[in-house]
């Protein structure tokens, strides 16, 4: 597969704003790790980003999506057992921080950008000022510090190599279609793209998306590529962190799930595909209820863009459409693995977006069991679900009487119903689909809440432990039971 000595090449991109602790990644698969820092700031004006007058994404979020994905954040920090603090100032400025990575290699690079994190996250430390920057080398264990904080000292590692080399490497980040940081490039890594062409190459985003990267250096280890994820010798669930070890609901109690979704989104179409599983993998203590509401009435009211990817950037927009790529090989893997008990994934971008979908959506509430067939309809037989004949079409043909579901779907009773899940979707605070809330109750109880709403089906692994009993206490169980502390960093 062409790797490289030491391993197949994984090179790590990351400002030490944001950082991940890539090392026990790569030593459990063999990958050579190549530390590449960039500047996240220099990606955001190179990709014409949008971003608040701070420098962050997030400042531009409605106040709704900024609550929820705060909660997610603080979760996040909780479940892997992070120290975490959060800086008075942020962001700030690392240009200098990053240059000074640029005058050291090999070990002093990966231990000085670490002592550089644990500076900014957890002692929250200015490391724009020299003296700081001083004072963590000297406490980093990197080798030569005397020589590293003379060069800070006079100014040199600030030289035109080092302001050449850091530039560079974030360039060719953005060139590899980054939209931030942290990002991950498995160098031989074949895949084909959506034109059909074969590439070499793939980058990855974010530190959710670690487990992507593991499988595939798994595969490329076994000699596979990244399209045979189903075939290799690990579980592909094994690689998500867990904090409930048990995959059952727990002895005297049920749970509930709420599923709230819009046809209209292909991210809650992923989300639905794992309902069966969840339902096959938790039993009948497992009751899973479905909320349909209208997402564009949900923007407008919460204040967010009626179409929010046309909001973001290209680079962030082109990756957007990859990663879903990525996240339908995924759950086709998990599902070969299972011994293909759910139908495979056959996903295709609606040429007509966003869809229109009330009159579905009311479907659905008159006759549940055309949840599945209209999905498909919307994002595997990409057929146009605004039209009233297609819909009746689609419900004839899963053996259901068209004429009277589409009478009863356009009454003042199911009108009145989609608008109070509308409605209740903005009183519980949710900011897009798919999103879930669980309960739980012993025999005889009132139904409890347990944790918080959790948004977007790339958190499948915190629905899934607050269904087997997680409180959002304990950590995380983590790949090859890693130390948790050292296994992500945000």
């Amino acid at each position: 597969m062409g790797s490289t000595p030491g391993g197949n090449a994984l090179e790590f991109y990351y400002d030490v704003r944001q950082f991940v602790d890539i090392e026990a990644l790569a030593a459990r698969t063999g990958a050579h790790l190549i530390w590449r820092p960039v500047l996240l700031g220099a990606i955001y004006r190179a990709t014409s980003a949008p971003q608040g007058a701070g420098g962050s994404a997030s400042d531009v979020f409605n106040p709704t999506k900024k609550h929820i994905t705060s909660i997610a954040f603080r979760r996040s920090i909780e479940r892997y057992g992070i120290d975490h603090n959060q800086p008075p100032k942020h962001p700030v400025k690392t240009t200098g921080a990053l240059r000074l990575l640029y005058s050291v290699g090999g070990d002093q690079r990966s231990k000085l950008s670490k002592a550089l994190f644990r500076a900014y996250w957890v002692e929250a430390k200015d490391v724009s000022n020299r003296d700081v920057l001083i004072d963590v080398v000297r406490r980093s264990g990197v080798p030569a510090t005397e020589g590293i904080v003379k060069s800070i000292e006079d100014g040199s590692f600030e030289g035109q190599k080092e302001r050449q080399e850091l530039e560079n490497a974030t360039d060719q980040a953005v060139q590899r279609g980054t939209p931030g940081v942290p990002a991950f490039w498995v160098r031989d890594e074949i895949w084909i793209d959506k034109q059909g062409k074969r590439r070499r190459g793939r980058l990855y985003w974010g530190q959710d998306r670690m487990h992507f990267v593991e499988a595939v250096l798994l595969a490329m280890n076994e000699g596979k590529n990244g399209s045979s994820l189903g075939s290799v010798s690990v579980s592909l669930q094994s690689l998500v962190p867990k904090c409930a070890r048990g995959t059952s609901i727990r002895n005297g109690e049920e749970v509930r799930l709420e599923f709230w979704y819009d046809f209209s989104s292909p991210w809650a179409f992923l989300g639905w595909t794992q309902l069966d599983r969840l339902q096959r993998q938790f039993g009948s203590k497992l009751r899973i209820e479905m909320k349909p509401f209208l997402l564009g009435i949900l923007f407008r009211e919460i204040g967010a863009p009626n179409t929010p990817m046309t909001t973001v950037s290209e680079q962030k927009r082109n990756y957007s459409q990859l990663d879903h790529r990525d996240w339908c090989r995924w759950w086709n893997a998990v599902n070969e693995q299972e011994g293909k008990p759910e139908k495979e994934i056959e996903f295709y971008w609606a040429d007509i977006f966003p869809i229109r979908t009330p009159t579905v959506l009311r479907a659905a509430l008159v006759e549940p069991n055309l949840v599945a067939p209209m999905y498909r309809a919307c994002w595997e037989r990409n057929l146009d679900m605004s039209s009233d004949d297609v819909l009746s079409k689609v419900i004839t043909e899963a053996g259901y009487d068209a004429s009277s579901i589409m009478a009863r779907a356009n009454s003042d009773e199911y009108k009145k119903a989609l608008r109070a899940h509308t409605q209740e979707a903005k009183q519980i605070g949710l900011c897009g689909v798919p999103s879930y809330r669980i309960f739980r109750r012993e025999k005889g109880q009132d139904w409890a809440q347990v944790g918080d709403i959790v948004w977007g089906q790339d958190e499948m692994a915190v629905v899934e432990d607050l269904i087997a009993g997680w409180n959002g206490e304990g950590i995380a169980h983590v790949p090859q039971f890693v130390d948790a502390k050292s296994w992500s960093k945000l």
